[in-house]
C-alpha cells in the first residue's frame, strides 16, 4: 500500500503533505527522545462500491486525544484542524490505492522543541491482524508493577493517556513472543486485571460484558466504549468491574480489543483454555465494521 503523510502545525492552524520516507523530524523533538507526545490510531472502512469511507469511532478517538492532551499539559487540538489532517490522508490515500478496502490512519500531537508540532499518516492492515480476527490470540499474564487505582492518587503516572512512549508496551509484547505466545495481559501488583498492551479486555458472564474499570490504571477504550454503547441491541448488560485471572478463566468469552484489530478471541490464557463464543465475536466485527 502506498503510505500518505501530512504534517500538522498547530500554532498555524496549517497542514501540508510530505514524503513518509524523507526526514521530517528534528532529533531535538521531546517525541524522539521522550516520548512526550501523544497519538491516536483509527480504522478506515472503505466501500468496495461507492469508494467512500469510514473512519471508525472518529468522535471517540478525539475526545480520548484532546484528554490525552490535556494530561499532559499540551495545546487543546483544535478539532477542524485535525479532522482536516485524518480526512486529507483518507483522501489521499484511497487516490493511491484504488483496490484499498481497510487501512488505518494514525495521528500525533509532540511537544516538539520550541513550540508543538503534529502529523497524520496511514498504515496497512498486516497480515497479523487479519489472522488474529480470524484465529482468534494466546496470551500470558504479567504483573503491571503497580497496585489497581494508582492513578487516582498519582496522575503524573499518566496511566490514562495515550501518549507517544510505548517502551513499556513494546517489550511486553516481546515477551509475550518470547514465550511463544501472541499477547500478553497485564494484572496490577494487587490481582487485578488490567488491559492488554495495546488492547482492551472484554468478558461474557452470561448476559453481561465486563471490562476493566479506566479507573483502575489503563486506557478507556474506544472500541470497547463502541462495543458497549450497542450492548443493548445483542441482549447484553454491560458494566465495568474489578476482574481476576479466574474470572478470565471462567468467562463464557472473552476479547482483546482495539481500533484496528477490532475484536479477536482470547482463545488461552497462561495455558489454558478458554471458553469461545464466535457469535458474538461475528456480532462485534459487524459492529465496528459499521464504524
Amino acid at each position: 500500500m502506498t503510505e500518505v503523510l501530512v504534517l500538522i502545525d498547530p500554532g498555524a492552524s496549517t497542514i501540508r503533505s510530505a514524503p513518509l520516507n524523507s526526514p521530517q523530524l528534528p532529533v531535538t523533538d521531546l517525541a524522539a527522545h521522550r516520548g512526550d507526545g501523544i497519538f491516536e490510531t483509527v480504522l478506515v472502512r472503505v466501500d468496495p462500491a461507492t469508494r467512500e469511507p469510514t473512519v471508525v469511532s472518529r468522535e471517540r478517538h478525539f475526545a480520548r486525544f484532546h484528554s490525552s492532551a490535556s494530561a499532559l499539559d499540551l495545546p487543546e487540538p483544535d478539532r477542524r484542524l485535525w479532522r482536516q489532517a485524518v480526512d486529507t490522508v483518507v483522501a489521499e490515500t484511497i487516490k493511491a490505492n484504488p483496490g484499498v478496502t481497510e487501512f488505518a490512519v494514525r495521528y500525533s500531537l509532540s511537544r516538539g522543541t520550541d513550540t508543538p508540532r503534529g502529523w497524520a499518516f496511514s498504515l496497512p492492515i498486516e497480515d497479523s491482524i487479519v489472522t488474529a480476527r480470524a484465529e482468534g490470540v494466546r496470551a500470558v499474564s504479567i504483573d503491571r508493577g503497580f497496585p489497581a487505582y494508582l492513578g487516582r492518587t498519582s496522575p503524573w503516572l499518566l496511566l490514562g493517556a495515550k501518549t507517544l512512549s510505548y517502551a513499556v508496551n513494546q517489550a511486553a509484547l516481546r515477551y509475550a513472543r518470547a514465550q511463544g505466545v501472541d499477547e500478553v495481559v497485564f494484572v496490577s501488583h494487587d490481582g487485578i486485571v488490567l488491559e492488554g498492551p495495546t488492547s482492551n479486555i472484554v468478558i461474557r458472564r452470561g448476559d453481561h460484558l465486563l471490562t476493566p474499570d479506566p479507573t483502575a490504571g489503563l486506557l478507556a477504550g474506544t472500541t470497547q466504549r463502541l462495543l458497549f454503547d450497542h450492548a443493548g441491541r445483542l441482549e447484553l448488560r454491560a458494566d465495568f468491574a474489578d476482574l481476576s485471572l479466574d474470572d478470565v478463566h471462567a468467562a463464557d468469552g472473552a476479547w482483546l480489543v482495539s481500533s484496528v484489530r477490532t475484536a479477536v478471541t482470547l482463545r488461552e490464557l497462561d495455558g489454558r483454555e478458554l471458553n469461545r463464543d464466535e457469535a458474538l465475536t461475528r456480532e462485534f466485527q459487524r459492529i465496528i465494521a459499521a464504524g
